[in-house]
């Protein structure tokens, strides 16, 4: 069974002109929000420096290889899901 994800008013004006060629309105308001929203995420994570071991890391990488995502985000995902699953 599907999960039904939810869209704002954005994604559903989006999905609405998808096939239609129609401009979407408040494009630059919404690109300036976008690019607030990734600086904030970025300026909210902090850079660490952390010894695996050559086995471990070998099986992130193709682990996210297999996932078609970098390996510093699938470690970054690990360490996350651990971390609220207290």
């Amino acid at each position: 069974m599907k999960k039904k994800i939810k869209l704002d008013s954005y994604e559903r004006e989006i999905k609405k002109n998808l096939y239609k060629a129609k401009p979407v309105k408040n494009q630059k308001a919404n690109l300036a929000k976008s690019k607030l929203a990734k600086k904030n995420y970025i300026a909210a994570k902090k850079s660490v420096t952390i010894r695996l071991s050559e086995g471990d890391l070998e099986a992130m990488k193709l682990k996210a290889e297999k996932m078609g995502i970098p390996y510093q985000t699938y470690i970054n995902i690990v360490i996350h899901r651990d971390a609220v699953s207290l």
